[in-house]
């Protein structure tokens, strides 16, 4: 408990706003503003209720500082012009070698910003932010997460031993792409010749679009998840 910040009442704050995020879907904006409000009064009651440690004042610190950060996607810059990915790490000054576009927007403070920067003292210059960035999560760290689940190796053979009713479709596995698609060699690809104690997964490409005004944070046109 102590790892998350060592006055208990400041633990209190941070999982308050936590499970508002996380049940109740109150935005990233909202729930730094309770953080900074909270820290606010904290500094101003008699005595350092603070402690040692400074508060976290936006929800990814307050994610990070109890561990609840997801680790499976990783962030990626992105072209706005050519959608060339780039690493998270590098320079803000970086153009895309390919459009020679600034991959980062001009520094500019917000409002909010210049509100936490008045009420907390820590003027620091805004820092500049990518026009795009995209989470990404490799295939081949996914199918190594779904392997790890227990029971997920029997799960993926109980298609072998289901019995089929002819004329009826009630799974994937009836399907004529199941039935006839080819691998590498030519033979049927979930029935090739000493395929028997191999696992063979069928992975399906899906794209998922919603419209620009759905989300205050995409871009100016529709955009969708794509995920296999």
């Amino acid at each position: 408990r102590n790892q998350i910040h060592p006055k208990w009442y400041i633990r209190c704050v941070l999982l308050l706003v936590a499970v508002l995020h996380t049940r109740y879907h109150v935005s990233f904006r909202a729930c730094a503003l309770i953080l900074v409000c909270m820290e606010t009064i904290f500094m101003g009651l008699p005595g350092n209720l603070l402690g040692p440690r400074q508060m976290p004042l936006t929800l990814g610190t307050t994610f990070s500082h109890m561990g609840l950060q997801d680790d499976k996607f990783t962030l990626h810059i992105v072209c706005p012009e050519c959608h060339q990915l780039f690493p998270r790490t590098i320079d803000s000054a970086t153009r895309c070698p390919e459009c020679t576009v600034d991959l980062f927007a001009p520094a500019k403070q917000q409002l909010f910003q210049a509100v936490v920067a008045t009420v907390t003292g820590n003027r620091q210059p805004p820092s500049r932010k990518p026009h795009l960035v995209a989470p990404i999560q490799l295939l081949s760290d996914g199918l190594r997460d779904l392997f790890q689940r227990p029971g997920m190796l029997s799960a993926m053979n109980l298609w072998k031993v289901r019995h089929q009713v002819e004329g009826e479709s009630r799974s994937i596995q009836d399907g004529e792409v199941w039935n006839t698609i080819k691998d590498h060699n030519g033979h049927k690809f979930f029935f090739a010749p000493g395929c028997e104690n191999e696992i063979r997964l069928g992975v399906s490409f899906s794209l998922d679009w919603f419209g620009r005004k759905t989300s205050n944070f995409g871009p100016s046109h529709s955009s969708g998840v794509m995920s296999f």
